[in-house]
């Protein structure tokens, strides 16, 4: 069977690693994690994760929320 992938995208560091591992605890796939919403919209792209686990504030000029919603539209 396989696991769900989830892309984690957090800009503290200790939380990212925390959320991860949490995650990988329970199963779940975590083939990357990034800290900002540039980074989360070109893997997603590329990787089409089953799920985006997303801080809605991130360091540059695309917050999680922006980004979520160019997930949403622009890459679903």
């Amino acid at each position: 069977m396989k696991s769900v992938e989830v892309l984690v995208v957090e800009d503290e560091a200790i939380v990212a690693a925390d959320l991860a591992a949490q995650l990988r605890r329970l199963h779940y796939r975590v083939p990357a994690v990034v800290s900002t919403g540039e980074e989360a919209l070109a893997l997603v792209s590329r990787m089409n994760p089953a799920l985006v686990l997303m801080d809605i504030k991130l360091a540059g000029e695309v917050d999680g929320i922006e980004a979520a919603r160019r997930i949403q539209t622009e890459l679903s």
